[in-house]
């Protein structure tokens, strides 16, 4: 893959594409293995696997929806970035040629954790907390799956990935109670002739807490990219041994 394309930001129109085409990638990697194994246990994980990437890809055409389409220059990176990995999740280069269940499953292990991987770098340079997000939950998810292709078919796994955020958890919920008392009272403002009640509060005018209540969402943001990048990193400390 270019260098330039994994060192640029993404708007997360361009991140989450980019996701439902490895997922797509995915899709057709566990419908090659299941295909090609003859062991009755792995073709059982593996077609079960296929309805999990499709509940992925799912996810990601939903954040998609309200998306207002890619410009040719987004398309542009998005075909770029999936080239670049093409070689790492083509099914027929790990299974095609291998009809025993040990061969599809080393690949299944290296797909899961490609993926989970690029999820991570793609998280790293969105530009959009909501693709983040998703991006996130897709490596855990990534990650998990690698953890029942081992405890279901053998094969060493990877450490699980160590608990963070704890401390921004507590705080984001003490966000949430600040902010739900802190919505102004609108409908009363709409009633307001002159310079009658309510417009000033014990509050204070409503258009100040308007002003609280924007700092207090800033705050907000900034926590959950917080929190977001603590299981980023509790993530790369897993997926070390893919790149050992």
């Amino acid at each position: 893959m270019a260098t330039d394309i994994r060192e640029e930001p993404f708007s997360g129109w361009e991140a989450l594409a980019i996701a439902a085409g490895i997922e797509e990638r995915g899709i057709r990697f566990y419908r090659a293995a299941a295909a090609a194994t003859t062991e009755p246990t792995a073709k059982t994980v593996f077609e079960a696997m296929i309805g999990e990437e499709h509940r992925h890809l799912a996810t990601v055409e939903e954040a998609l929806v309200a998306a207002r389409g890619l410009t040719p220059v987004e398309e542009g990176v998005v075909r770029t970035y999936l080239a670049g990995v093409d070689g790492d999740l083509d099914p027929f280069t790990f299974v095609a040629a291998h009809s025993d269940g040990g061969a599809a499953l080393a690949a299944a292990h290296r797909v899961e954790q490609v993926a989970a991987r690029n999820y991570l770098d793609l998280a790293r340079r969105s530009m959009d907390l909501q693709a983040k997000a998703v991006l996130v939950a897709l490596a855990e998810e990534e990650l998990s799956h690698d953890h029942l292709l081992t405890a279901r078919l053998g094969g060493p796994p990877l450490p699980l990935a160590p608990e963070t955020g704890h401390e921004q958890v507590a705080r984001l919920t003490v966000l949430e109670a600040e902010i739900r008392r802190s919505m102004p009272s609108l409908g009363r403002v709409a009633q307001q002739s002159g310079l009658t009640p309510p417009l000033p509060t014990q509050e204070g005018s409503v258009f100040t807490q308007i002003e609280r209540l924007r700092h207090l969402l800033l705050e907000a943001e900034e926590e959950l990219n917080d929190h977001l990048d603590g299981r980023i990193q509790g993530l790369a400390v897993a997926l070390q041994p893919l790149g050992a």
